[in-house]
């Protein structure tokens, strides 16, 4: 087997695909966004509830379409409603619009993940290069920080020009147009087995799908990889956005950027800050095959994120209550990030316990259960967020998932197939 993978055409598809997704130019003021609406903590925070829980409902069924009637067409399909939630969210003007656009982006999210990791992972089979899943996946993934990094100069710009937060998501279709017509290059082989639809045989491969689940959910130190990769997750997403309104309050606190207004010194920052974050992480995806290696194995490496990624969320919250923002806008640079570098680290991890056959549930699976912690906490955490204040929010959640840990960590010794011992 090669030592390495090869740069070919379609490794650039995979980042450019990557890079074009991350041209969320709403990402860095998307809480900023909800909050002009003149909403509370708590309504933003059942919006993410409400996008969860659109993901729950067919997440599982999503990755059996994919794996059924082709991971293209579920790519391109997740693409178009992406654009149709664009355009909902700009033409918003109240909070049940705001309700419609969430759920549009989360069928359009149920489409995608899992998916595209399914399909470079078969690419990856195809050419024998499966033992390298992690470092391709984090080099994949280091070009998606990267577009992330130029997306969030661009949304700062935008926002400063047009003074209009909703004008960003105007400007994202621009972006997700172009990656539909490179997922329409992608080779028709990467659709999977079934490229044609078939009913008989959609029906047969839902069967098998579910009795793998059934399989794979009987034994507890599968539910804990599951549950170990997906919480930390699952907390991320749900106190991600509260940079924003920190890195406000540290505008107010701080004489910077003197010539600029005061609305544009944050928009400015949040541009900046976020810019600074996705070359960072991009260079934490890129390292993630490094990381496993140095942790002893996958899944130690996936124990010790867990526990770095709570005590880092408790810290952030408990510097961002007490007003020490500077140090609080670090730690959530560290949780940004920790979630980089662990994510490809527990993709490989599902794979490597799990194998290829219907790869796309399994990863599907992971996502959902993401989906639901998030779905929990999030409506917690913006609870906390109007009762006491964010910073609150982001510590308690934190303090929860460090609870659980004792209850979710993998002993190597105990997965099968796994011949040492963990380290970590």
């Amino acid at each position: 087997m090669p030592s390495t993978f090869k740069k070919d055409l379609q490794y650039y598809k995979f980042c450019l695909y990557g890079f074009l997704k991350n041209q969320k130019f709403y990402e860095p003021f998307f809480l900023l966004f909800l909050l002009s609406k003149d909403i509370s903590y708590l309504q933003v925070g059942i919006l993410y509830s409400i996008k969860e829980i659109t993901v729950n409902l067919l997440e599982i069924p999503a990755g059996m379409i994919a794996d059924s009637a082709g991971r293209r067409k579920s790519m391109l399909l997740s693409f178009t409603l992406y654009i149709i939630s664009f355009i909902v969210f700009y033409l918003s003007s109240g909070y049940t619009i705001l309700i419609i656009a969430i759920i549009i982006f989360g069928m359009a999210d149920v489409f995608r993940t899992g998916t595209h990791k399914a399909m470079i992972f078969s690419y990856l089979e195809a050419n024998n290069w499966s033992h390298l899943k992690v470092d391709y996946y984090g080099h994949t993934r280091s070009c998606s920080q990267l577009g992330s990094a130029l997306s969030s100069l661009i949304a700062a710009a935008i926002v400063i020009i047009t003074k209009n937060y909703s004008m960003v998501f105007a400007f994202a279709i621009i972006p997700y147009i172009l990656n539909l017509i490179n997922l329409a290059t992608y080779p028709s082989w990467l659709d999977g087995e079934q490229k044609k639809f078939d009913a008989r045989l959609f029906r047969r491969n839902i069967k098998t799908t579910l009795m793998s689940l059934v399989t794979a959910f009987r034994d507890k130190w599968t539910i804990r990889i599951f549950i170990n990769s997906s919480l930390p997750s699952g907390y991320f997403n749900s106190v991600k956005d509260y940079l924003q309104p920190l890195i406000l309050s540290l505008v107010a606190a701080l004489p910077v950027l003197g010539s600029f207004a005061q609305e544009d010194k944050g928009s400015v920052l949040i541009g900046l800050i976020y810019f600074f974050i996705f070359i960072l992480t991009s260079r934490a995806s890129r390292g993630a095959g490094s990381f496993s290696r140095k942790t002893g194995s996958i899944f130690s490496g996936m124990n010790i994120t867990f526990l770095i990624v709570a005590t880092a969320g408790i810290l952030t919250g408990l510097l961002f209550h007490t007003g020490i923002l500077i140090v609080s806008v670090l730690f959530f640079v560290l949780l940004y990030l920790l979630e980089n570098l662990r994510r490809p680290v527990c993709v490989a991890g599902i794979a490597e316990r799990l194998g290829d056959e219907s790869l796309s549930t399994f990863l599907s699976t992971d996502s959902q259960l993401k989906s639901l912690f998030t779905m929990i906490l999030s409506p917690v955490v913006g609870l906390l967020a109007d009762l006491v204040s964010p910073g609150a929010g982001v510590m308690i959640a934190a303090a929860i998932i460090l609870i659980a840990y004792p209850f979710v960590r993998i002993r190597e010794s105990k997965v099968e197939g796994v011949e040492e011992v963990e380290k970590g």
